[in-house]
């Protein structure tokens, strides 16, 4: 459900959506359903005795396409939330050629491959990156599609996959996306500063994410041997951060230093925020935890959480700031008080997620300077390993531009 929300709100056009068709399961689902132009596709895994209901939905995409309309279809037709792409199926290529060949190949269709690529699916306020692709033209495969339908579809088929996997940072396997993650912790900035990209470009982090991706696949497929050790040494060093309690983060570059100023500025940021820091918690603490809760208890795939968050959280929220300031009307009797307590509410919450990011980093920091006075050595030897580690990745890298060089 996010992914249609994000790219609803990123492309310019009027997008019909093509959705599971168990979301239309009765009357009024249906009803609202239909009315936001969602079309029900039936999967052969949700009821194998659905899919000649599938005809309709197909003539339904020719329609749209007809009508110089566009629709929005998720080809991997299964949605985990996990970092890999699944099998591309050819749903999206068969609408479209269907829509050409009703029309003479007339219609110009075209499909665009669009990449998106979350910090975190589930946390709240985290990023997403949204990469539109080159577009594939149809009518450019007539003639291969007059002389074999199937291979045509498939060798688009084929393109969609190899566009989508240029434009996420999503994995091959999904056996390499913790060793993935775990270069993007250690290295992923030592990186962006040696190539004198900027830390805060959602490009260049995507770019550089994705060129980790190509040589970890490359690694893996080449020298699994390598793979393995490297996963050693990885599991090993991160082992030892979280026996300690600190975050790589304090090791490596694009970090704040931990001068007396900073320590007295995040200091000073806590001692003043407080008042506005427990407001903001006692107008939204349990329209913000009941949503959580409820995934809590939930068995479902991680694709699902944020949907199940955002749904469960709105009405919550509503309900909750509306006894809240029907309170507040009651007791002071004064509406512009209520305007105005109304208004503090959600900047209030925002702030209180501001304010404890900066207590946790507040915390590490005391946390890290104790240990580094306390127990010296054993930062010492976490620095030497993560060197060790920088070392071997740097070997890796070298050797990786070499081979590939030489092609």
């Amino acid at each position: 459900m996010m992914d249609p929300l994000v790219l609803g709100i990123s492309c310019k056009r009027d997008l019909h959506y093509f959705a599971k068709s168990t979301l239309f399961s009765n009357r009024i689902k249906r009803f609202f359903l239909t009315r936001l132009k969602l079309i029900p596709v039936y999967r052969k895994q949700d009821n194998p005795d659905g899919m000649l209901k599938n005809k309709d939905t197909f003539e339904k995409g020719y329609d749209i396409l007809k009508n110089k309309g566009a629709f929005l279809i998720f080809p991997e037709g299964v949605s985990t939330g996990d970092r890999i792409l699944e099998k591309i199926k050819t749903g999206a290529a068969r609408i479209g050629f269907g829509a050409e060949t009703k029309n003479n190949f007339q219609l110009g269709v075209k499909i665009v491959p669009v990449g998106l690529s979350y910090s975190d699916a589930i946390k709240f306020r985290s990023d997403v990156f949204v990469r539109f692709g080159k577009p594939i033209v149809l009518r450019g495969c007539r003639e291969s599609f007059m002389a074999d339908e199937k291979q045509t579809i498939n060798n688009v088929t084929d393109e969609i996959e190899i566009a989508l996997n240029k434009l996420t940072t999503n994995v091959s396997e999904l056996e390499i996306a913790d060793l993935v993650e775990c270069l993007e912790l250690i290295y992923k900035k030592e990186l962006i500063l040696e190539m004198g990209l900027e830390l805060e470009s959602k490009q260049d982090d995507f770019s550089v994410t994705r060129g980790l991706i190509n040589a970890v696949e490359w690694y893996q497929g080449k020298y699994p041997q390598k793979v393995n050790h490297f996963r050693l040494m990885v599991a090993r060093y991160m082992d030892r951060l979280d026996r300690l309690n600190i975050h790589e983060s304090f090791l490596g570059p694009g970090g704040r230093e931990l001068t007396l100023l900073n320590r007295l500025k995040a200091l000073g940021f806590l001692v003043l925020g407080f008042p506005i820091f427990l407001w903001g918690l006692l107008h939204n603490y349990l329209p913000y935890k009941f949503p959580r809760w409820i995934t809590g208890k939930m068995k479902t795939f991680k694709s699902q959480i944020a949907p199940v968050k955002m749904l469960a959280g709105i009405p919550v929220f509503i309900l909750y700031y509306m006894i809240i300031l029907s309170c507040v009307q009651w007791y002071f009797g004064v509406t512009a008080i209520t305007v105005l307590w109304g208004l503090s509410i959600i900047p209030s919450g925002n702030f209180v997620l501001t304010y404890l990011d900066g207590f946790n980093d507040y915390r590490q920091h005391l946390r890290f300077m104790s240990l580094f006075y306390k127990k010296r050595g054993l930062i010492f030897e976490l620095i030497k390993e993560r060197l060790r580690i920088l070392d071997f990745i740097n070997k890796a890298k070298e050797q990786y531009f070499r081979e590939n060089s030489e092609k």
